[in-house]
């Protein structure tokens, strides 16, 4: 009894050991509920559980709030979307006169697929329905979200002049705005676990789709120029989405600080790159992960040398 008693005090204290001695990661992510929070929550599982390192998650209230904790070597990592991070690094939109140039790119991570949910049983059936309905506006957290409800406004020929705002300061705010039944609808990502929540709240959710034309692409792309439309099915993993359904889509991007060493990216990236299986348990959005497809041409984001390093090695091509 006492030799099993030794050896399993002996077997905790190595394990012990072994993560106070292991590198740590922070990961920076939005505020729970967030489809971005789910993101970075998979990928820091993936750091730890795959990467010989630990990772912590460093919560936020949006990613244009922790971009420049990533720019400034704060935080190691995060999530966010193409265009948010291009306009960081050039100094656009609400990082005007900002420019974040300590960001490096780590590597594509998904599709990220966006729209505008109502109650399954509501009148609203098309996006031009929500004229002079009630609607989250403001996002002054969470600023990439106005860029994107402009954008959904443009391809059904209206601004946010033709709808009643109410104040809110991020997406997650809007849902739970929707629930308490302070506006006709929500603009939310596809998937979020706040989409599921406000679902369960509310006896059903109804995506709003797109009409998938040129027009309105063009329109869209006044907005958000890296953004395209994505056929979605119903699903467990798409809540909200009755049948076959347009939403938008931008690529979501794992994002570096380039004050993190180029060994650390390295092993970030390889882990990601090998462990997909692994990430889509964690959040289901990252079944659409394609490893092969991690390298893309992002300018004006740079990728980091580590990224580079192990793209190399692994044969991923830039696309």
């Amino acid at each position: 009894m006492k030799t099993t008693a030794f050896l399993l005090a002996g077997a905790l204290f190595a394990v012990s050991a072994q993560f106070a001695s292991a590198q740590t990661v922070t990961v920076g992510t939005a505020t729970p509920g967030s489809l971005f929070h789910s993101a970075g929550t998979a990928v820091a599982s993936v750091i730890t559980e795959k990467g010989g390192m630990r990772a912590i998650l460093q919560p936020f209230a949006s990613a244009n709030v922790y971009i420049p904790a990533v720019n400034e070597g704060d935080i190691d990592i995060g999530v966010g979307t193409a265009h948010e991070i291009g306009a960081a690094v050039a100094g656009k939109e609400h990082f005007d006169g900002r420019p974040q140039e300590g960001l490096r790119a780590l590597g594509i991570m998904f599709p990220l697929r966006f729209g505008v949910f109502v109650k399954a049983d509501s009148d609203i059936k098309t996006l031009a329905d929500l004229k002079g309905r009630k609607l989250p506006s403001g996002y002054k957290s969470q600023q990439i979200a106005a860029t994107m409800m402009d954008a959904i406004y443009a391809s059904a020929g209206m601004t946010e002049a033709d709808v009643q705002t109410v104040i809110v300061a991020n997406t997650v705010a809007g849902a739970d705005d929707f629930s308490a039944g302070r506006v006709d609808a929500f603009f939310f990502a596809l998937g979020g676990a706040k989409v599921r929540e406000v679902e369960a709240a509310v006896g059903g959710l109804r995506l709003l789709p797109f009409q998938n034309t040129p027009e309105e692409l063009g329109a869209v792309r006044k907005f958000l120029p890296q953004a395209y439309f994505r056929t979605e099915q119903p699903g467990p993993a798409n809540p909200g989405v009755v049948g076959p359904s347009v939403a938008l889509a931008i690529d979501a991007v794992a994002f570096a600080s380039a004050k993190t060493s180029e060994d650390t990216i390295y092993k970030i990236a390889k882990a990601l790159h090998d462990n997909k299986d692994a990430l889509a348990a964690s959040f289901a959005a990252f079944r659409a992960f394609d490893p092969a497809g991690m390298a893309r041409s992002l300018d004006p984001v740079q990728y980091h040398p580590g990224a580079l390093r192990y793209f190399k090695e692994a044969g991923v091509q830039m696309q």
